[in-house]
C-alpha cells in the first residue's frame, strides 16, 4: 500500500511540475505577443510622425512654389502624383531600420499608411489655414 501511495505522489508531483511548465510557457507566449503588439504600435506611431513631418516639409518647400507657378493656383494631377511619391520616399528615409523591418514583418501596408496619414494631415492643415 505504501508503495502505491509513494508511486501516486511521484506521478502527481511529475504532473504538477509539467503543468507549471506548460502554464509558464503559455504565459511567456502571451507576454511575448503583447510586447510584440506594443512594438508594432510604436513603429506605426514613428511612421505617422515621420509622415506628418514630411507633409509639412513638402508644404513649405514645394507645394507653395508649384501652386504659385500654376495659372489657377492649384496642383495638377501629375504634380499631386509626384508629391505623393516624394512623401513616400522622404517618409521612408526618416523611418528607422528596426521600425521599418518590424512593420514589414507584421505585414503592415506602409505605403497606404503613409498616404492615409498624409492626406489626413493635409486636410487638417487646410482646415487650420481656413480658420486662421
Amino acid at each position: 500500500m505504501e508503495l502505491l501511495l509513494e508511486y501516486g505522489l511521484h506521478v502527481a508531483a511529475t504532473l504538477l511540475i509539467t503543468l507549471i511548465g506548460v502554464l509558464g510557457t503559455y504565459l511567456t507566449l502571451q507576454l511575448s505577443k503583447t510586447a510584440q503588439l506594443k512594438n508594432i504600435n510604436d513603429a506605426q506611431k514613428e511612421l505617422i510622425r515621420a509622415a506628418k513631418i514630411t507633409v509639412e516639409e513638402l508644404q513649405q518647400t514645394l507645394v507653395g512654389e508649384l501652386k504659385a507657378a500654376s495659372e489657377d493656383g492649384k496642383l495638377s494631377q501629375q504634380e499631386i502624383a509626384q508629391l505623393r511619391q516624394k512623401l513616400l520616399e522622404k517618409t521612408a528615409e526618416k523611418l528607422s531600420a528596426p521600425a521599418s523591418a518590424l512593420l514589414a514583418a507584421a505585414c503592415v501596408d506602409v505605403e497606404a499608411l503613409i498616404l492615409g496619414v498624409g492626406e489626413s494631415w493635409i486636410e487638417r492643415l487646410k482646415q487650420q489655414a481656413a480658420a486662421a
